[in-house]
């Protein structure tokens, strides 16, 4: 099992206060390679096409996640990035 399945399996079950920036980056260059940046060092900014329907992502599917300090990232950010993650699945784009 690859560190980001781990990761998800993990934070499904229990959502941490803060994770790591760097475990953060290892979740989303798995599930959505390719589909994200990282503005300065506070904010990481994913553009995902298959969650434009949905209006909790903006009208361009659109999930930000802010990070604490450069090194931190707050419970609330890693529940949407599994929410997220989860819809993809059920969607059939995972």
């Amino acid at each position: 099992m690859r560190k980001a399945d781990k990761l998800l399996q993990k934070w499904t079950n229990n959502v941490p206060k803060e994770a790591r920036v760097q475990d953060v980056e290892t979740f989303i260059n798995h599930f959505f390679p390719g589909m994200w940046h990282q503005e300065r060092t506070s904010h990481i900014v994913i553009t995902c096409e298959a969650l434009k329907p949905f209006r909790e992502y903006k009208p361009n599917g659109e999930l930000t996640v802010a990070v604490k300090g450069g090194k931190r990232v707050k419970g609330f950010y890693i529940k949407d990035l599994v929410k997220a993650v989860r819809l993809l699945e059920e969607l059939g784009e995972l």
